[in-house]
């Protein structure tokens, strides 16, 4: 993987939990490979930089990333079937498995801040995830713990330049059993699938202290934040001072176009966000959907849901999930 341009890899076990209970179609799906091999593709920091995060080239580099990714597993998993293995690639085009667990269980990062996303050390967020499964006997790689949840907790960057206030102010809660800062994803989607000065969006891929070049001086801070928890509110306060997360304008190099009707014409309007340093940081209501009331996995037909019942859901905190876990005992 790493001699075909993947950024990142690891490998870890497929667990029964890291796979789909259903095809899109409604058949059941059985886990049917022992491991996974997780890749990271780079969406690139020189174009980050040079953008806002949900303007138009956004989602174009996302979607390069993920057809690199794509590329990359295809030929992986042809390869090792030639050794006699099984083996498929799962990317974002056709999966079979959820590509977060096993990017944690591949020690390729955290989960972080922003909710449903893994934060990796050196690249940040600013990656697509693809995997291979098979059956090649590997060497499985360990879960790791950099400091993440911590500088998280002192950090709130991500949910402050959060065009749509999706990413959440407030503390962990446990959703479905898990221990996490939950996102609104209800409000995520509707904002990139209908942004009107751009395309999808990443803005908190952008403005993420993590995302930065890998420069000398960068690792250093990097060091730091891993190592010395009390230097953690210093560095995400200096990543404001010092304009990390702003537009370079020197490095745009791309030409905004749009498709209405069926012609490609100049945008009417492209977001050009500066940092929100003076916004307000209160936390905010959430919508929470949790498993018992999202469609069955072997649904076919349209299921609305409820966001007025969805906002009034108040989640267990992980300190009283812990209370009850040990009164059971």
């Amino acid at each position: 993987m790493y001699y075909l341009g993947t950024d990142l890899a690891g490998a870890c076990e497929a667990k029964p939990y890291a796979w789909y209970s259903h095809q899109d179609d409604g058949a059941p799906i059985a886990p049917y490979h022992r491991s996974a091999v997780v890749m990271l593709v780079d969406q690139g920091f020189e174009t980050m930089e040079g953008a806002s995060g949900d303007d138009w080239i956004s989602g174009a580099q996302s979607m390069r990333a993920y057809m690199r990714g794509g590329e990359i597993c295809g030929i992986v998993a042809a390869f090792i079937r030639t050794l006699g293995w099984p083996a498929r690639s799962q990317t974002n085009a056709d999966s079979d498995v959820l590509q977060l667990p096993l990017v944690l269980l591949a020690g390729l990062g955290e989960l972080s801040r922003i909710g449903e996303l893994v934060l990796n050390p050196y690249v940040g967020p600013r990656f697509k995830s693809a995997v291979v499964t098979t059956d090649l006997p590997l060497q499985w790689d360990r879960p790791i713990d950099f400091g993440l949840q911590d500088s998280c907790s002192k950090c709130m960057k991500c949910a402050r330049e959060c065009p749509c206030s999706a990413i959440s102010f407030g503390d962990k809660v446990m959703f479905n059993g898990y221990e996490m800062w939950k996102p609104d994803v209800e409000r995520c989607a509707r904002y990139r699938v209908t942004n009107p000065h751009g395309s999808a969006c990443g803005r908190c891929m952008k403005t993420c202290p993590y995302n930065h070049e890998g420069l000398l001086a960068h690792r250093a801070f990097l060091w730091a934040a891993i190592h010395l928890p009390w230097a953690r509110r210093w560095i995400v306060q200096l990543d404001d001072r010092i304009g990390n997360g702003s537009i370079n304008p020197a490095k745009t190099w791309w030409t905004d176009l749009e498709i209405v009707e069926g012609k490609v014409v100049a945008p009417r309007g492209t977001n050009r966000r500066g940092l929100a340093l003076d916004k307000a940081l209160k936390p905010q209501k959430i919508a929470y959907y949790p498993a018992a009331v999202m469609p069955p996995p072997d649904a076919k037909q349209s299921f609305p849901v409820d966001r007025k019942a969805a906002l009034t859901v108040a989640p267990e905190s992980p300190a009283a999930a812990r209370a009850r876990k040990i009164e059971r005992r």
